[in-house]
Order: structure tokens, then sequence, then C-alpha cells
């Protein structure tokens, strides 16, 4: 049984109504960096259906300002039924005596256990970025590199990646994937892009994911075992300001737009922003965002099917002002967990489960504050879910506010109470 499973009865016990705050004991928690040292953040995680959980973030170990981030490191890490497998650092310094910066990770996790990570990388210090990929096997060794942006022209920033489950057509040991990113021409408006690859070095497509007018920021992507690609963005096409939440979806094969551009949001009032995607095996999909079309942010959510119907109009996630950073999982009965960040003095981390139709209850886990410590800051809440509903989360902790985070892992709780009900799956 799986450090996710084993704890499936202490989780649900925690659902209720009204939103309450996690012990500990409800999670297994642990440091995701094995080097205390300097400062983590921006983690990322991704899960697959045989227990593996993959933990990416920047690594200042070397730095003695938390607020600068000159130097940072991606680091990775791997946990099988949450114990870990290895640690690696992917980026490759930089050089000497300009402020080289590696920022900004994402990782995906395909069911065999090989993640691939993506990053904003400027190796020169020259403020000019591009998208460098590594895909990484069960084991911890690089088995391939690669650059997503085929042009260095510009800089490109803010990537994503999502990775097919289960392969490609006649070649399930291939690694395939698709890379997203916001991508700026000098003064251009910036647009968005993506990179698709059927095997870890064999480049598909690279096509704007995004229309062309207007301007478009911080996608996000997710794959289903189709190896289609989700996108979505922050979108502007009519350059009036006003900011919806983009959609689209392109084929394995060439990138050409199978799912007509659209917007996510039924509601247009106010700003939509930073949204985030995740698509269980048979191509369903949920979609979370931030929204201020009630006079002030909330994390707002909307579930699709794999045609890209949405099935129903989308409900406020969050609880309380002031939440953000959004962050989704999905299962394979499209039950999704939506996590996000409160801020304030003390900035905590919350997520909560969705059924399909928006509603809450029936074994979904309630609105509640998920971490180890309420002293100190907690932020960048990221959020994943197994095939299985098996919940996993990372977070920056700064406990003992001395302002240097680190990157603890919680695995535990469940968003479905059927997973009591069903064998091991490993």
């Amino acid at each position: 049984m799986t450090a996710f499973a084993s704890l499936i009865v202490a989780s649900t016990l925690v659902v209720s109504a009204a939103p309450v705050e996690v012990a500990a004991a409800e999670v297994t928690w642990a440091t995701a960096n094995s080097v205390a040292t300097g400062d983590q953040d921006f983690p990322a995680i991704a899960a697959n259906r045989t227990g593996q959980v993959a933990v990416v973030w920047e690594d200042d170990r070397s730095g003695t300002d938390p607020a600068d981030n000159a130097h940072s490191e991606i680091y990775l890490r791997l946990f099988t039924n949450g114990t870990p497998v290895y640690e690696v650092k992917l980026s490759g310094g930089g050089t000497s005596g300009t402020a080289w910066r590696h920022l900004s990770p994402d990782v995906g996790l395909d069911d065999r256990g090989n993640a691939v990570v993506v990053w904003a990388d400027d190796p020169d210090g020259n403020g000019v970025y591009n998208i460098p990929y590594r895909v990484v096997s069960p084991t911890g060794t690089v088995r391939a590199s690669g650059q997503a942006n085929a042009s260095a022209a510009g800089t490109q920033i803010l990537p994503k990646v999502a990775v097919d489950p289960d392969g490609t057509p006649n070649n399930a040991a291939a690694t395939a994937f698709t890379v997203v990113w916001e991508d700026i021409q000098g003064t251009g408006p910036a647009t968005v892009k993506a990179a698709g690859y059927t095997n870890m070095t064999t480049k598909a497509y690279e096509v704007s994911a995004s229309q062309t007018t207007g301007e478009h920021h911080r996608p996000d992507v997710a794959v289903s075992a189709s190896g289609e690609a989700l996108v979505t963005w922050d979108e502007d096409a009519d350059a009036n300001g006003s900011y919806n939440i983009g959609l689209t979806r392109l084929a394995r094969a060439d990138g050409a737009v199978v799912l007509s551009r659209r917007t996510a949001n039924s509601i247009g009032d106010g700003q939509q922003r930073t949204s985030a995607v995740a698509a269980n095996f048979a191509g369903d999909f949920t979609i979370s965002w931030v929204s201020d079309h009630t006079g002030s942010a909330g994390v707002w959510s909307r579930s699709f099917t794999a045609a890209g119907t949405a099935r129903h109009a989308e409900v406020q996630t969050s609880t309380g002002a002031g939440a953000g950073g959004p962050t989704v999982g999905i299962d394979d009965r499209a039950n999704a967990v939506v996590g996000w960040t409160v801020q304030g003095a003390n900035p905590d981390v919350w997520l909560r489960g969705l059924n399909p139709d928006g509603t809450t209850g029936g074994g979904r886990l309630a609105a509640q504050a998920l971490s180890q410590s309420t002293a100190g800051r907690q932020e960048q809440m990221a959020v994943t879910s197994s095939p299985w509903s098996e919940v996993g989360i990372a977070y920056t902790d700064d406990a003992d506010g001395n302002l240097s985070d680190q990157i603890l892992l919680g695995v535990g709780p469940t968003n479905a109470e059927w997973l009591t009900l069903r064998a091991p799956h490993r």
C-alpha cells in the first residue's frame, strides 16, 4: 500500500462543511530539498498512477539574500510511496562574474516514472531567457536534453510542461510531452508558444497556441493519453486591457488547433488571470484561475468534458478574500482538487475538492488549510492528483521567519471515498 493510501482513513476524517485546518498527523510530511541552506522557491509537483511524486524547485543554497534569485539552480526530487528515490541538479550554473539565473521550473511525470523538467534559463546573465528541458529516468539519470524554443530571438519565460501518461502510439516506451511558454519579441506583444515532442528529442511541432493579436501571458498545459495538448493562458486578443482565460487544444502530430480558441470563463466582468489546467487519462479537464469580478480576488474553477464542453459555469473555489496562485489536479473520475495561497500578514496554503459538476461534498476534500505549520509564511502552493485521487502538495515554508524558504512535500490525503475500497495499485 502506498504512503498515500495508508493515510486514507485519517485524511477523510478532516472533510467537513466548514473550513478546517489539517493537523500534521493527517499528512506524511517531508522536506523536498535535502540541503536546507539558502533559499528554495517556486515548487512544482506531478504524480502518476504508480505511487510516484516528482517535485522541482528553484534552489539558491549558496545565496545569502533570500530576495536575490541570482545563481538559482533547478533541482528535481522523485519520491515513490513517500520515500525519496533520487535528487538531481538539472541546470548548469552560468558565466562567472554575471548574475546568471535558472527560474520558474515545472515538471511532468509519465506512468513509468520518467520526469520532464523545464525552466527559464539565463546562463550568461544578460536578462534574456530560453526554455531548456531535461528528460530524467526513474533512477535520476538524464536521458535527454534540449531547448524547447527553436529561435533564441527575444526572451522566453514562464514555461510549463505536461507529459503523455502512456507514451505514443506503437511506442509505449516513448516519453512524449508538450512545453508552453510566454514569448516576447522586442517591443511586440507577448504571445504563447507551444512545442510538442513525440519522444525525448523528436520535436513534432512548434506553434503559436494563442492568437497573434493582443497580449497573451502565463500559459499552462495539460496532456491526456491522446497526446493532444490543452493550453490555457491570460488572453487579451482584442487588446482592450481586459483579460479572459484563453483555451485551445493542439493535435499531437503537428500542433494544429483541434479545439477552437475560446475563453474558458463564462463571466467576463473584471480580470481573469493566472490559470492552471489539469487533464486526466481520458481527456476530461478542470481549469482554475483568479478572478476579481466579485470585487475582490478569488479562485474560480470550471470543469469540461474531453470534447471541450463545459459541465457548469465557473464556481468560486477559494474561501475569503486575497486568494491567488491557483493550482489544480484531477483524477480519472474527473474529480478535481484545487489549491491556492491566501495572502496576508501570515500567508497560508489551502485546498478543496470538487465534483465534476462543480459541487462539493460526496467524498471530496472540504476547503481547508493544509500546511505542516501555521507559524510564519506558507506560500506558492502546488497540488497534484494521481488517477486514483491521491493528493500531493508542495509549498514554500518559512515557519521560523528568517525569510529563507524550504520546500515542504505532503502526501496522504485523498479526494475520493472510493479509493478506500479499491486494492492497492502496487
